[in-house]
């Protein structure tokens, strides 16, 4: 699942129920260092322009992968 949280809140809500010795993946360039989930509940500040992707499966072996958010906004306005 891919998720852009837009705070500290919205982070710990998508890494629920993860291990917190999962392994995460972090690209260049993203002010983020965590190696573990664990790590990644401790950060203090999000940025907004960032996306985690998490596995299905809840394994430890599975990986959490952290990127800048790329693509189009939203074609049409909110209802």
């Amino acid at each position: 699942m891919r998720y852009k949280p837009k705070s500290i809140a919205a982070l710990h809500i998508a890494l629920g129920g993860l291990p917190a010795k999962m392994r995460v993946e972090v690209d260049r360039d993203t002010g983020v260092t965590a190696k573990t989930v664990g790590e990644l509940r401790k950060v203090t500040a999000w940025p907004e322009n960032l996306v985690i992707t998490t596995p299905q499966e809840r394994y430890p072996e599975s990986t959490v992968k952290v990127s800048r958010a790329t693509g189009a906004k939203r074609a049409t306005p909110k209802p």
